[in-house]
């Protein structure tokens, strides 16, 4: 069998929304695409050969029912996927004409919370989703399939005992059919918080499940999986707050993953000796990232370019001082505080040297710039501010589900927590982090800094060049091949983007500027790596602000109170409930 290169969507008189938004997935994941009207499939003869086949259950059951006239690239595609519409009377009958099985049915879900299970046995089609069981809701468009008993039908995807996502055989072809009449619209906005799969279940996984399955050597796939631990706000000591980092890292070393501090600037100078000599020792299993500046609320969610450069600028010159003061390498990646950023921040942070960002949140605060889509979530990094990358992260309770939708989709496995996710001596933290790792996937735990300049997005090109998408201002591309490699690679550049240079292992490397990209040509030798970097030139201009004796007193406060509540209200059973008691009082008070 040919392997598949492109894909045909199949429609009746006119595209509807369904088939517009398939073919903008379809973009997305980088799959060539064409777009047919079943009535003149003989048009098509031969422009799409080993083609998938993508169309409502209605429109391919028409096609298919044409016999010899049937195109054949239709006819011998190598695999369909079909999808429900509204009318499900309609689309039941479609079935039973493709299946010869009059007891087939489209019927509502179950209400409630429901269990959907992904089967465990197609491993190869589920990927990093294979054996999920997840409680969710069903959508109004979310069907059952019913009456199925006597097929030759395979299960991917159940609701309950009823399939929502099922593979076929009809003849020599196999079929994969999605009960759901929804068709997920990638440039619709997020909504605030986090990007929720249960939101989209019964319709996105199937469909990016059947993709990353059909076309594995056409879209776009990642170099690796990376992943690592992510804990903000602690002290550089051995002990903060619920955190023993002596026991963390021997941790790390028994269960095989990393750890990345998000260290505040502010307290550049209060890293212990001794601290600073373990986290030397441990440098491979603890990294560093830059949590802020001053670590206030909402510091970089203001819209000033002039305050967003001088606190840029600041964190950077207190992380060098710190690095130089104590020997701690750091990776200049931001970590928001408060998850709060503006619009204009990414691109500030672009020019005064940052690697990227990473955050929880993925919406800035200013609401009149919001932008944020399904896409950008689904992307590896989120670019749409600034072109500067964005690397989101994820809360323990978003759940197992979202990490191998996020692994599904190619992007890093990020986990965020807090020291007093350590209550319990990590048992939490263990348990979530052996389910990750028992994922239908290959996932490496690296420093926090070399998962972001591994994370891209590559794929093969008809000449034997490898394109990739790189995000994070420097990328790490390995050549595993025992024969060199020619890589293309791009990166998207803003048109106020003032490049200083373009660097490969350190050489200045000739590139172009294509289509708002960046864009350069090299070859990678075998079994090897090269390093790519592209720097900015930073504003000429020291943005260095006066600062009172009250606003330094207030950060200097701030921080203090805060480390007092981590290492002693906290672990403190009496004083932690009082604490509490206090905070509803004074909710009610206001």
């Amino acid at each position: 069998m040919l392997l598949p290169t492109q894909a045909i969507i199949l429609y009746q008189g006119a595209p509807g929304q369904r088939e517009i938004r398939l073919s903008r997935i379809l973009n997305f994941f980088g799959v060539p695409w064409g777009m047919a009207e079943i009535s003149s499939l003989e048009e098509i003869e031969g422009n799409f050969p080993a083609s998938v086949v993508f169309g409502s259950a209605q429109a391919i059951a028409v096609a298919l029912a044409q016999g010899d006239d049937v195109s054949a690239s239709v006819a011998k595609a190598p695999a369909f996927y079909l999808y429900a519409d509204e009318d499900r009377t309609a689309c039941a009958e479609a079935l039973r004409a493709l299946f010869g099985d009059p007891g087939l049915s489209l019927q509502d879900g179950p209400r409630g919370d429901v269990f959907l299970y992904v089967a465990r046995e197609l491993a190869d089609l589920a990927g990093p989703m294979a054996g999920l069981q997840v409680t969710s809701r069903l959508r109004t468009e979310d069907a059952v399939l019913t009456g199925c008993g006597n097929l030759n039908l395979t299960t991917v995807i159940s609701a309950g005992d009823a399939p929502v996502f099922a593979r076929f055989q009809r003849g020599g072809n196999s079929i994969f059919f999605c009960t759901s009449s929804n068709m997920v619209d990638i440039d619709q906005p997020v909504g605030l918080g986090f990007y929720d799969v249960k939101d989209h279940f019964c319709s996105a996984v199937p469909l990016v499940l059947f993709l990353r399955f059909a076309f594995p050597h056409v879209a776009w796939g990642p170099q690796e999986l990376g992943a690592c631990v992510i804990i903000d706000d602690p002290l550089l000591r051995t002990n903060y707050g619920f955190c023993d980092f002596p026991k963390l890292s021997e941790l790390m070393k028994r269960r095989g993953f990393t750890t990345n501090i998000a260290f505040i600037p502010w307290n550049w100078r209060r890293t212990s000796r001794a601290g600073g000599e373990f986290f030397k020792k441990t440098a491979g299993e603890f990294s560093i990232s830059i949590h802020g500046c001053d670590h206030t609320g909402g510091e970089f969610g203001t819209t000033s370019l002039e305050v967003l450069q001088n606190r840029a600028q600041m964190a950077q010159r207190r992380m060098r001082n710190h690095e130089t003061r104590t020997g701690i390498h750091h990776d200049p990646v931001m970590v928001f505080p408060q998850g709060v950023f503006s619009s204009d921040c990414p691109a500030v942070l672009k020019h005064y040297g940052f690697l990227s960002a990473v955050n929880t949140e993925l919406i800035p605060v200013d609401s009149q710039n919001v932008r944020t889509r399904i896409a950008d979530a689904w992307d590896v990094a989120i670019m749409r501010y600034g072109d500067f990358p964005i690397f989101t992260r994820r809360y323990p309770f978003h759940g197992l589900e979202n990490f191998a939708f996020d692994l599904l989709l190619g992007k890093p496995c990020l986990i965020v927590t807090h020291h007093d996710f350590f209550k319990d001596g990590g048992a939490k933290l263990i348990e979530l982090i052996e389910k990750i790792q028992s994922l239908n996937c290959r996932i490496h735990w690296r420093p926090l800094g070399e998962v972001i300049r591994r994370s891209c997005r590559r794929r093969p090109m008809e000449t034997g060049t490898v394109e990739v998408d790189m995000y994070a201002s420097e990328l790490l591309f390995d050549n595993p091949l025992s024969q060199p490699i020619e890589v293309r690679i791009r990166k998207r550049k803003s048109q106020d983007d003032l490049i200083s240079e373009v660097l490969s292992d350190g050489k200045p490397a000739t590139w172009t500027s294509e289509d708002g990209q960046i864009v350069l040509l090299e070859r990678i030798s075998p079994k090897s790596e090269k390093l790519f970097r592209v720097t900015y030139q930073e504003p000429a201009q020291d943005f260095t602000m006066r600062r009172t004796l009250r606003y330094e007193l207030s950060v200097a406060a701030r921080r203090i109170l805060s480390e007092f509540r981590d290492d002693y209200i906290s672990r403190s059973p009496f004083l932690s409930t009082q604490a509490e008691r206090l905070k509803g009082a004074l909710k009610k008070a206001i």
